[in-house]
């Protein structure tokens, strides 16, 4: 990273075209200036210092390492190495702490030094400042702007990886004798391993590489549980994120995101600084079982430039169902691509696909295992570009990126380098404009909002709930509603499948939940689950049925078998003599056997104890009743025309709505 400077002129040259990029930082999150370090624009890396202190440290060009403690800059720095700057741009580029810090407390650097070489040295911490430096790899060959690599980490065997860059020398990243463009490991001390890949002893190879075919290294990081190394590397065509094992190749300088069955290619890569608005063909929009498939038009792009994962913006196809914004997730073929859409079948034509531009020099990484932050984001890999962008790729269950996102944007001309977690479980992100921002998640963060949790809906009758989101989505998000248990009884009747954008994500849609009619008194209960489609929590409804049937009670009919009348206005049914006093103080019709006390359709089914508009009413709410209940309410049956009615509902039962704005 010889000439960050030059980097930003590029981007003040090659700004972003008139659409404005339209990814905010997240809602779900809240971004403060933490610290502002009063000095020239240069820093590189940060680390908190593995040993509870809570120091941070903060590595500059120049050469300086910045001690940072209770969020002030301490007045002794913890090493000064002397650096020159302008032209040859030479300083710190890389940091890393050793594995067993706590007992030998060394602190590693990778640094251009003067002279056009790289160098990774090691400096011991004694209270609090950096003594006895020893170099522990020296001679390789400095490049130029931006080219030398500065990925530095240590690995889960103990052994100390590095990433030099393709030093401006086209052409070297195959050839083994060469240590450009290439990821390193050697032991701590800069001693090879026998077991690296192409190790040849007294042969011509270069014996510490370990991968090779990279531009240029800046961002190293292993992923937790599956000892695969993830690196950041940009090329002036692309910006790529690759996961490398031993003896693998990315393609560089023969491929660059177009790597062929024999090469590594990337997990995920975007092109630096390019708004992308590529139309499909004819009939190049087609949805079947939930899946759209787009086929783009021309060859000027193969779809795999959109990796799995990527968020795009579909617009303009005749049928509006196909627009939205959506992550890739397949690649049937060389020009189409995938994408979940729980819409019915159809086949329509026109549109194209919009991609925002995500950056320009991809830089530091990391994968979170906090927990201050929600459990979605447990094993994310989050990393920074140049541009000012924290981006967070998900994974789905077999481990391949699911979504793609930008999370935090000051763009343009943030300058972030670096992104590491803090003690507080925070994310802090480092710009090479000597700030930093301290970044945690919005108390309740993103939620399906159902207006009721719990509900009892009379047998032949409908409910209704309203769903809406608790602040704007990052892409479309559909809401499935399901009925868990309850047999054949309790079911979705309208509304099982939601769609929600950044327009409607706020305006309530209506969910009508039913219970079948049948001839037994036995009560049913069911969950219905409100699961969205991004990485929030499912909503669970639970529902119970109100049942219009009297149970029997054997030896309380007297034997009778005369109808509702008959059956409630016995004796045996109201009350025995002793129960009820003498036949003159209880036996007329109006103490123990009128219809209004037992078994009248007034008692089992009147609109004030089981159909009124407050109880069940609405068309949504309460669905169809009995004959007079549809003529007390209007005539509203399953409720499709009851919108007034519902909202009346909501408002008379105190829940007033009001439009959500987006977190600003």
């Amino acid at each position: 990273m010889r000439s960050i400077a030059f980097w930003l002129a590029l981007l003040l040259l090659t700004a972003f075209p008139a659409q404005s990029q339209p990814t905010e930082t997240a809602r779900d999150l809240e971004v403060e200036d933490w610290l502002y370090i009063d000095s020239v624009p240069d820093a590189t890396r940060m680390a908190w210092v593995p040993d509870g202190s809570g120091r941070l440290f903060v590595s500059t060009m120049s050469g300086k390492v910045l001690v940072v403690m209770n969020g002030a800059v301490q007045p002794t720095p913890f090493i000064t190495e002397s650096f020159t700057q302008g032209h040859n741009q030479e300083g710190l580029l890389g940091m890393a702490f050793d594995p067993d810090f706590a007992n030998n407390h060394y602190v590693y650097f990778f640094a251009a030094m003067p002279g056009y070489t790289l160098q990774i040295f090691r400096y011991t911490d004694v209270g609090g400042v950096g003594v006895n430096r020893t170099v522990i790899v020296d001679g390789i060959p400095g490049g130029s702007l931006d080219y030398d690599g500065g990925g530095l980490t240590f690995g889960p065997d103990g052994m100390l990886y590095f990433g030099v860059g393709s030093l401006h020398r086209y052409r070297e990243e195959d050839d083994l004798t060469k240590p450009s463009g290439k990821i390193h490991r050697v032991r701590p001390d800069g001693s090879v391993p026998t077991d690296n890949p192409f190790y040849d002893g007294t042969g011509p190879n270069v014996d510490s590489v370990w991968a090779r075919g990279f531009c240029n290294l800046y961002g190293l990081a292993f992923q937790p549980g599956t000892g695969r190394l993830w690196a950041n590397a940009s090329s002036p065509a692309a910006l790529q994120i690759f996961s490398v094992s031993p003896g693998d190749h990315g393609g560089w300088p023969h491929y660059d995101n177009t790597q062929p069955a024999g090469y590594l290619a990337p997990v995920y890569s975007y092109l630096p600084g390019v708004f992308d608005e590529y139309p499909f063909t004819p009939t190049g929009a087609v949805r079947q079982n939930g899946v759209a498939t787009f086929t783009m038009m021309g060859d000027y792009l193969e779809s795999y430039s959109y990796r799995k994962g990527t968020r795009l913006m579909i617009s303009d196809v005749e049928d509006p169902s196909f627009n939205g914004e959506f992550y890739v997730t397949g690649h049937p073929s060389s020009r189409s691509f995938t994408v979940d859409q729980p819409e019915p079948d159809a086949v329509s034509g026109g549109g194209q696909l919009k991609r925002w531009p995500q950056g320009e020099f991809v830089m530091g990484g990391m994968f979170y295992g906090g927990t201050r932050f929600p459990a979605s984001y447990s094993g994310n890999y989050l990393y920074t570009d140049f541009r000012g962008m924290l981006h967070r790729i998900r994974f789905a269950a077999d481990g391949s990126v699911a979504t793609e996102d930008i999370i935090v944007n000051r763009e343009a001309g943030g300058g972030f380098v670096d992104v590491n977690e803090g003690p507080d479980g925070a994310l802090y992100i480092l710009s090479y404009y000597q700030a930093i921002l301290r970044v945690t998640p919005v108390p309740g963060g993103q939620a399906v909002i159902v207006s009721s949790s719990d509900l009892v809906i009379p047998e032949g009758e409908t409910k209704t709930v309203m769903v809406s989101l608790a602040m704007p989505p990052m892409v479309d998000v559909w809401v499935k509603v399901e009925a868990q248990g309850g047999g054949d009884d309790l079911s979705v009747v309208e509304g099982g499948s939601l769609r929600f954008t950044r327009e409607n994500w706020s305006v309530p849609q209506f969910v009508t939940l039913g219970a079948a009619q049948d001839a037994d008194a036995d009560v049913e209960h069911a969950a219905f689950t409100f699961t969205p489609s991004q990485d929030f929590p499912v909503v669970t409804v639970q529902a119970r049925t109100e049942e219009d049937e009297v149970p029997e009670e054997p030896g309380s009919d007297g034997g009778v078998d005369g109808g509702a009348g008959m059956d409630a206005g016995t004796l045996e049914d109201a009350g025995t003599a002793e129960d009820a006093g003498s036949l003159e103080d209880a036996g007329t019709s109006e103490d123990a056997g009128t219809q209004v006390d037992a078994g009248t359709v007034e008692d089992a089914g009147t609109l004030v104890d089981a159909g009124t508009l407050v109880d069940a009413g609405t068309g949504h709410d309460g669905g169809s009743g009995s004959e007079g209940a549809e003529d007390e309410s209007g005539g509203c049956g399953c409720g499709a025309t009851a919108l007034p009615g519902v909202l009346g509902w909501w408002l008379l039962a105190g829940l007033v709505w009001k439009p959500r704005r987006a977190r600003r």
